[in-house]
């Protein structure tokens, strides 16, 4: 018995005919393929259009599920005849490859199949052949038959697996070797029959010449062809019936055509049967992508310059052995560890798509998945939108909980919290969608205003964690771009990951450019650091994919047999080095430039292979993007500009405020248009960049030397549109465009002005327990302070110094805390204003355990302000 095993929702299993099968209805192949024609033009009378779209392509998937088990048959057949008498196989073998010598095998259509929707109208259960004797039969697993939930997906795949295995003196010998051209002009024969039921090519002996009613054509005379191969550099000739009518004039799709063109004509386009099985298979596989025209997927087809690439954007290529190991280390995380997987690559390398195909899983397993993306222009808050990320966990804690489940964490964290309650809503403001009523009484609490530090935040965010996560619910964050990671934000997720009293169950996905670090960046720190604790943490590489990958994509996009598009892959492979991104925008580009267009005639596309490969081009995608940018609208360039701005995405409320501006009342419109060329997509309350490289083409539409001008115009627009109305996080973007124009573009008159909207951004970001970021904009403040700023706005003064203290102090550098508390003391107007400033001082020191000193600083405040209280701690 040889069984024929695929790994997903087919496989065919040979056996020998007088081996007891199960088998309903056994039909000959020749009254098969005359039922298949009576039941088309049956559909055809009593179906409207879209039912017999969809009858058709049921029977063209019927049809190739039998051509792939006679074409395995054929194949195996061969092998045993090589090992029994190989000049009488090649005797029989046109008496092999006819319809007379097959059958077909059915499930009765009485029995209850009781599988999927797609077996009840593909009842193909097998192929036999009656000589030599051997069958294919068709199954499906039951462990298969609910792997998809899409009733319009009716894709085999079918993987061949034969057992048991063949004589010992023929392992070490390949299948391919067996079969030759003639073995497929035969086959080709055979299917062009199977397909149309008419033999391409009648006998001239008088035969019966009609199949299913269908008169065949008079036999041509056969004639010589002489074509050049322009590859080979010469001339050759074949002797064919021609013209006999190609498929694709009786309806056939292309691509059928196409392969039994091949097949019949020969020169080498099919060496053997190896290669027609493998495109068999992929009709079968991908019949959207390879059996369907074009056409009769998405409707007529108005011109070819209407015609798109069908990239695949949800597919990964060639990354298999990074899926597996990124999935066993989500898997030893969900046994009750904490782990971190860094991917390292360039950009388009494909790192963010490889997180991707986890989510699903961790889905899958009921646990949380937390997304976050640094950001080259958000290098001033280099911890909030990592805090950001676990404050959108608590929204998906209430979202994906069931109501016992949610009522127990509640539990677990006043537990835990109690009168701490107040700092993790200080943290995390989310959390007040689990506690509405004790959320909203904490806010209006001015006792929770005391002075946190780094510290407060880890241990705060770790006991969280070890609350929430668990095997039942692990927690994965992916952070992309770590190049542009702080390294406060990554102390965090090192403090995270290396608690040792919880039992977290955190799972840490950080991708960053690794030709974009150098040796001393914080990622390394943190490797080194999680090393030191003994938490795992593997590190991959991403490099170019390699040239079959970049095939498969070519050939999935262009939906045409791999081998037919491997001189162009190979072009392409051999200009982007195997960068997936580079790959798909220069195929994209050949589209633009109509180096690569699509026939009408042909039912496919078509190039220029010369024309290609002279195309110069640089090593960077940025080439490609900006030569297309530059041909767009002088409005759409605009509107991708002014979005660069404020990095990969930027808020709603952003676009709204400037649309309310004369200048880009069409913003809008504009944006949508950026959108239809795919540079754009809109996403919840957000415009975002398709890619990094995008956002950076459309960046670099702005001349260098014009570019702290841009942002800073286009930040003081937004500061006097929006002013007086709560931007919420979006208020953090609009002062960063204003700061790049510090000093050198803000005029006297504005100092103050963009002063304080620093400090109200330091306030702010304090509000939030992100120190290091309240920190980064309270150092813009200072140059914009006048000399004599303690007599010409001494108020305001008071206020910088103070926040400037408590967020120095917060960040560990407390000498810098010391200084600037000095400077207030120093220039206060009265012991008033000045108790803030020694309180700080006092709480640090207590903090320091210097409590000697922190009792003498009280002991001198207390007396200015005419208290006794005695002269020791005694």
């Amino acid at each position: 018995m040889v069984y024929l095993h695929t790994k997903s929702h087919r496989y065919f299993k040979m056996i020998e005919l007088d081996d007891e099968v199960d088998i309903n209805v056994n039909v000959p192949l020749r009254k098969w393929i005359q039922d298949e024609a009576k039941e088309k033009a049956l559909e055809a009378q009593k179906n409207g259009s879209d039912q017999i779209i969809l009858s058709k392509k049921q029977t063209l998937l019927r049809k190739t599920t039998v051509a792939y088990g006679i074409v395995e048959l054929l194949r195996h057949s061969r092998i045993l005849s090589k090992c029994q008498n190989l000049t009488t196989a090649r005797l029989c073998r046109s008496k092999e490859c006819n319809v007379d010598n097959f059958v077909v095998h059915l499930f009765s259509q009485n029995q209850p199949i009781g599988s999927t929707e797609q077996t009840q109208w593909n009842n193909v259960r097998g192929v036999s052949m009656i000589s030599p004797a051997l069958s294919a039969q068709i199954a499906e697993p039951l462990f298969l038959s609910t792997i998809n939930d899409e009733p319009m997906q009716i894709g085999m795949y079918l993987e061949v697996h034969i057992t048991p295995p063949l004589p010992d003196n023929f392992l070490n010998h390949g299948i391919g070797q067996t079969s030759n051209s003639k073995d497929c002009h035969l086959f080709g024969v055979l299917l062009y029959e199977l397909c149309t039921g008419i033999c391409p090519f009648p006998v001239e002996s008088g035969g019966n010449n009609t199949l299913g009613g269908i008169s065949q054509e008079k036999p041509k005379k056969i004639r010589a062809t002489v074509r050049y191969d322009k590859k080979k550099g010469k001339s050759y000739s074949t002797l064919q019936a021609k013209p006999y009518t190609p498929l694709q004039e009786l309806g056939c799709p292309s691509s059928l055509s196409l392969l039994v063109q091949n097949l019949i004509d020969g020169h080498d386009a099919y060496p053997s049967l190896d290669p027609v099985s493998s495109d068999i298979h992929l009709l079968n596989n991908d019949p959207e992508c390879f059996l369907f025209d074009i056409e009769d997927s998405s409707g007529p087809v108005q011109g070819s310059s209407s015609m798109q690439l069908q990239i695949k954007k949800g597919k990964l290529y060639g990354r298999e052995k990074q899926v597996s190991l990124i999935t066993d280390a989500f898997c030893r995380v969900s046994s009750g560890k904490s782990e971190a997987f860094f991917i390292g690559g360039y950009s388009g390398s494909g790192k963010t798509m490889l997180v991707q195909s986890l989510t699903a899983r961790v889905d899958a397993s009921g646990g949380y998945v937390l997304t976050q993306k640094a950001d080259q222009m958000s290098k001033e808050r280099p911890l909030l939108d990592v805090l950001s990320a676990f404050n959108d966990l608590c929204l998906l804690i209430r979202g994906q909980s069931s109501p016992r489940e949610l009522e127990k964490v509640k539990k677990n964290i006043m537990h835990d919290f109690e009168s701490d309650f107040s700092v993790l809503s200080r943290l995390l403001p989310n959390i007040g969608v689990l506690f509405p009523q004790l959320h909203t009484k904490t806010t209006k609490d001015k006792s929770i205003e005391r002075v946190m530090n780094w510290q407060n935040v880890c241990h705060t965010l770790q006991r969280f964690m070890r609350i929430v996560s668990s095997r039942q619910t692990p927690v994965m964050l992916f952070l992309d771009d770590l190049q542009w990671a702080g390294s406060t934000s990554l102390e965090l997720i090192q403090a995270l990951l290396s608690d040792t009293r919880g039992s977290s169950c955190f799972f840490f996905v950080g991708s960053y450019r690794d030709n974009e670090v150098h040796d001393g960046h914080p990622i390394f720190d943190l490797m080194s650091s999680l090393d030191s604790c003994g938490v795992i943490a593997t590190k991959e590489h991403l490099g170019g994919l390699n040239r079959n990958d970049v095939n498969m994509m070519v050939s999935d996009s262009m939906c045409i047999f791999p081998r037919l598009c491997k001189p162009l892959s190979d072009i392409i492979f051999d200009k982007t080095k195997g960068s997936p991104y580079f790959a798909l925008e220069f195929l994209r580009s050949l589209t633009d430039s109509r180096l690569l267009k699509y026939s009408l005639r042909e039912r496919r596309w078509i190039w220029d292979e010369d024309e290609i490969r002279s195309k110069n081009i640089t090593d960077n995608v940025l080439y490609l993007l900006s030569a297309k940018m530059s041909s767009l609208p002088e409005n759409t360039r605009l509107a991708l500009k002014l979005v660069s701005c404020f990095g990969i995405k930027a808020d709603e409320n952003i676009v709204g405020y400037l649309s309310s501006i004369s200048q880009y009342s069409d913003l809008q419109d504009w944006l949508d248009q950026a959108i239809n060329e795919g540079y754009i997509q809109k996403h919840e309350n957000k415009y975002k960049f398709i890619h990094d490289k995008v956002r950076e083409a459309a960046y670099n539409l702005i001349d260098d030397s014009d570019k702290s001008q841009f942002h800073y115009d286009l930040g003081l627009l937004l500061y006097s549109t929006s002013k007086g109305q709560d931007l919420e996080d979006a208020f953090f973007q609009v002062v960063d465009q204003v700061n790049h124009g510090i000093p050198s573009l803000v005029k006297p008159k504005m100092q103050i002005d963009i002063a304080e909207l620093n400090l109200n951004a330091g306030i702010k970001a304090v509000d939030l327990s992100d120190f290091d970021t309240a920190y980064s904009y309270l150092n813009y403040v200072l140059p914009l302070l006048p000399k004599n700023h303690w007599d010409s706005h001494y108020d305001f003064s008071l206020r910088v110094f103070l926040l400037r203290a408590k967020t120095t102090y917060s960040c560990g550098n407390i000498e810098e805390a010391y200084d600037l508390l000095k400077e207030i003391i120093e220039n206060g107007r009265c012991i008033e204003d000045t108790l803030d400033a020694y309180y700080l001082r006092v709480t640090i020191l207590f903090a320091c355990e210097e409590r000697e000193e922190a009792y003498i600083i009280c002991r001198e405040v207390l007396s200015q302000l005419k208290e006794r209280i005695p002269d020791s701690l005694g």
